[in-house]
């Protein structure tokens, strides 16, 4: 990605996020960007594709470092991971409140919730309760998917308002979730106030 580029991308989902969609004018995306009409389109075909396209990219790249960070780690225990990426995304209001702020907007949009199904956090809930780690059916794992991203969402929406520290909101929402899942509470709490791996690089598109 070219600095432009970089550039073009910050300013779009600076916008979309206060718009609340991809309701933004070339020239309201150049002046933002403090880039030339002309430069602009030569790097995008419209603001709509654009929108799709950052809404996917930056939901991938989010995914692809957490799991990075906790691959690193050496954790394999699919209580520890979830809890951990949980964490790590309610954190991000707090380490970057723009990119916090796209997420909480579009984060249960259809191409977001589609990133989360085929990605990381779904193959740790698969493995979870393959494992028997968690006591539910695995007829049940897309509600678990739903119930990360919904929970997870609202966790990072109380950081930006400042009701919670990312911290407490976190380690909350964790522990609800894996005690929703079957793991016993006083195990639940240990892990979801276990030491934090430090987060993996922010998405391009948000720099």
């Amino acid at each position: 990605m070219t600095p432009t580029e970089a550039r073009i991308n910050a300013a779009a989902m600076r916008l979309f996020a206060s718009r609340g969609g991809p309701d933004v004018t070339m020239s309201e995306l150049a002046e933002e960007a403090q880039v030339a009409r002309g430069t602009l389109y030569r790097n995008i075909e419209s603001v709509e594709k654009l929108y799709s396209s950052l809404i996917d990219s930056i939901t991938t790249e989010i995914h692809a470092g957490i799991a990075a960070t906790l691959d690193n780690t050496g954790a394999d225990d699919p209580a520890l991971r979830l809890a951990t990426g949980i964490r790590l995304f309610t954190r991000l209001p707090h380490d970057n409140p723009p990119l916090g702020r796209f997420v909480v907007r579009f984060g249960l949009t259809e191409e977001s919730l589609h990133t989360v199904l085929a990605g990381p956090p779904m193959r740790d809930i698969d493995t979870g309760i393959a494992t028997g780690r968690y006591t539910v059916p695995a007829t049940m794992a897309l509600s678990i998917a739903s119930l990360v991203v919904g929970s997870t969402v609202s966790a990072m929406g109380s950081v930006l308002e400042g009701r919670q520290t990312w911290r407490d909101a976190g380690s909350s929402i964790a522990e609800l979730i894996l005690r929703a899942l079957g793991i016993a509470p006083e195990e639940a709490r240990r892990i979801a106030t276990a030491h934090l791996p430090r987060p993996a690089a922010e998405p391009r598109a948000s720099r």
